[in-house]
């Protein structure tokens, strides 16, 4: 690696905020409000009467299962034989026990689900040897990648903000911007044995990377009015940029799914299937005020007078021609039962996930054999597969850089998940 050169600083931040960013992060945001059952009602609460609203939340149904396939299970990472043991036990400690581990890879593919991506920090702690893994909320995270590799990053730009009172009480927004660049210095020239002609090389150290790569990190704040965007130029620098003296970033990433010709990949939660769980609420409420207008009583003759109706009593009417008739309307519970039907295997065949890895058993056949329920998790079982090797490849990723950063480096070559 040649000799660490300090950050070039920089007055203002230099990536800027996109409508496709802003867009994105608009598409995460509805995402995790179906998930946590925020979804269009399509009809108004009437007063003094109940919600007829039917709300069926299929998302966190199929997301969770994907997932619990994905982490459910305790994953063991392990350096490769004739490794020091104290290299194990020290990625042992910074991966956290079962009761730590699972539920953070959990955290980290929710997080991959709704946004595409998912987004793991290393953060070095104040004692030597010591470092936490931090999922990173996808929804504030740009990426600048290079022109022709999607793949490979140039800048990650973090951004979010908070509402809070300045001295005098009156309400502000303060913004916040990190940005972590990479530092390239010019490749190193020379010939090519093979073509005989001058063309530039980049020194790669055993794993592939760039071996003079480097990072730098700067902070900037920006005070705004409550409800309004942050304004370009108008960046505070919260001090100097720091170096990350490393060929790799602090920052890890993978796609939830792969998808060609992007850095961000697929997430599970896709705005059409979010609108095919809107039609399925739709269609359940329309029978439930189906059910309810005919339920709905009435009394000829009987005057603008009100009758009350109770469960297990009979109303005695005065007048013999007076009589009690229920609301007759045409009831389309039928087709509407089977359209439901249709909306959730829908549902199901754009998942990936069958309706029975969720707990919806009436969908299984009598006398099914071995060879069914193979083929009916067969979605599931194939989408599972595709993610354990894009998060595999970053748990392993992360693994081997949280060896070069305690100085395990000869433990690092066939470290896995």
């Amino acid at each position: 690696m040649n000799t660490l050169q300090a950050p070039p600083k920089t007055d203002q931040p230099q990536y800027k905020i996109t409508d496709k960013d802003r867009s994105r992060a608009k598409r995460i945001d509805d995402a995790w409000n179906a998930y946590e059952g925020e979804f269009i009602k399509a009809f108004d609460k009437l007063p003094n009467e109940p919600d007829l609203n039917v709300i069926s939340n299929r998302i966190v149904e199929f997301v969770n299962a994907s997932n619990d396939f994905l982490f459910g299970k305790e994953l063991q990472i392990t350096v490769p034989k004739g490794a020091p043991a104290e290299a194990q036990t020290f990625l042992d400690d910074c991966w956290g026990r079962k009761e730590t581990r699972i539920p953070f890879l959990l955290r980290l593919g929710l997080n991959g689900a709704m946004a595409g991506s998912a987004f793991l920090r290393i953060v070095p702690g104040r004692k030597k040897g010591k470092f936490r893994l931090v999922e990173i909320d996808p929804s504030t995270i740009n990426v600048e990648t290079a022109p022709q590799d999607c793949q490979t990053v140039l800048l990650y730009c973090i951004e979010y903000c908070k509402d809070e009172e300045d001295e005098s009480g009156k309400q502000q927004r303060v913004y916040y911007r990190e940005e972590i660049s990479r530092i390239d210095p010019p490749d190193i020239a020379g010939d090519n044995p093979e073509s005989g002609d001058n063309q530039e090389y980049e020194d790669e150290d055993a794993d592939g990377l760039d071996s003079d790569v480097t990072w730098s990190i700067q902070h900037w704040t920006q005070v705004a009015q409550a409800g309004m965007q942050p304004k370009n130029g108008n960046w505070i620098p919260a001090g100097d940029p720091y170096p990350w003296p490393y060929p790799f970033s602090p920052i890890f990433s993978c796609q939830n799914l792969p998808r060609p010709n992007s850095f961000w990949g697929y997430p599970d939660v896709m705005p059409n299937i979010i609108k095919l769980n809107d039609s399925l609420n739709l269609v359940q409420s329309g029978i439930n005020v189906e059910r309810k207008i005919r339920r709905i009583l009435f009394a000829p003759g009987t005057g603008e007078g009100e009758l009350h109706v109770q469960p297990g009593k009979i109303v005695q009417l005065p007048l013999s021609d007076q009589k009690i008739e229920a609301v007759q309307a045409a009831s389309e519970t039928k087709s509407d039962l089977d359209f439901a039907a249709n909306l959730r295997s829908d549902i199901d065949e754009e998942t990936g996930v069958p309706g029975v890895a969720t707990g919806r058993v009436d969908i299984l056949p009598r006398g099914i054999t071995g060879i069914a329920i193979e083929l009916l998790y067969g979605p599931l079982l194939k989408k599972t597969d595709k993610k354990r090797c894009t998060y595999g490849e970053m748990i392993i990723e992360v693994s081997k850089a949280l060896l070069v950063l305690n100085n395990m480096r000869s433990s690092v070559s066939e470290s896995a998940a």
